[in-house]
């Protein structure tokens, strides 16, 4: 009963607060994109037509550390087979800085000229924009999913999507599975770098990013604190410790 008392309690305090819809209208697009904002007036979906560059859409000066990021994402066309994902601690223009430093969740559909299909979490320092068909020149790597480390998205899926990010913690999870996972210390830095969430496409047009809400990160390592039932039993077991002491 104690045990079960006291996990209970540890639950409960790692339980996120509830998430809530985020209106996508104060974002702003970053490279060679075409964000169009879906779902009037709460604004929380956005689509991404076109076929070029990287680009990015975000919201300018935020910081997410201490966030999740929910909701779903789409690819609603079978043309092309290249990137969508994810930007994490992003700020305005870092796809063209040469000092640029965030974390990039990237997601091929297809293998292609040195490209390989799967979805992996990769850290970028340095050139602000990954060269395509040589992702792996100039990245380094943080994890690759779990399941999903070879397998490309699918044309016309849904995918629900769920992000923590902390300054020492990276999760994302995919329809409720955990992928990708990494720590600052994993990646050789003493804290993630802080700035926005935001979406990514890399040559990949007509990416549909939905339903996006926004929480509060659980604490990762909460304490449990015994219920006030343990605390009773606690208290006993020390008085009678002491009374032990007396007879002896």
């Amino acid at each position: 009963m104690k045990i079960a008392m006291m996990t209970a309690t540890a639950a409960l305090l790692a339980t996120p607060a509830l998430a809530a819809p985020v209106d996508l209208s104060t974002w702003q697009s970053d490279g060679a994109g075409n964000w169009t904002l879906q779902n009037p007036p709460a604004n929380d979906a956005v689509l991404q037509t076109t076929n070029g560059g990287a680009t990015t859409f975000f919201q300018p000066g935020s910081l997410s550390q201490g966030k999740t990021l929910a909701g779903e994402i789409t690819v609603q066309t079978g043309s092309d087979d290249d990137y969508i994902g994810f930007v994490l601690g992003y700020e305005d223009e870092e796809l063209s800085s040469a000092s640029a430093n965030y974390v990039l969740i990237h997601w091929k559909q297809g293998n292609q000229s040195g490209d390989t299909a799967g979805l992996r979490m990769s850290l970028v320092q340095g050139n602000g924009a990954p060269t395509l068909f040589d992702y792996d020149d100039g990245l380094q790597t943080l994890d690759t999913a779990t399941n999903l480390g070879n397998t490309g998205w699918v044309d016309n899926q849904t995918y629900n999507f769920d992000l923590v990010f902390t300054d020492q913690l990276i999760q994302v999870s995919v329809d409720g599975v955990l992928e990708l996972s990494a720590t600052a210390a994993s990646a050789g830095l003493g804290a993630f770098d802080d700035g926005a969430f935001g979406f990514y496409n890399h040559s990949q047009a007509q990416v549909l990013y939905a339903g996006i809400e926004e929480g509060i990160a659980p604490d990762p390592d909460p304490t449990p604190v015994p219920a006030p039932g343990a605390l009773g039993l606690i208290g006993l077991g020390i008085l009678g410790l002491g009374a032990l002491r007396r007879r002896r």
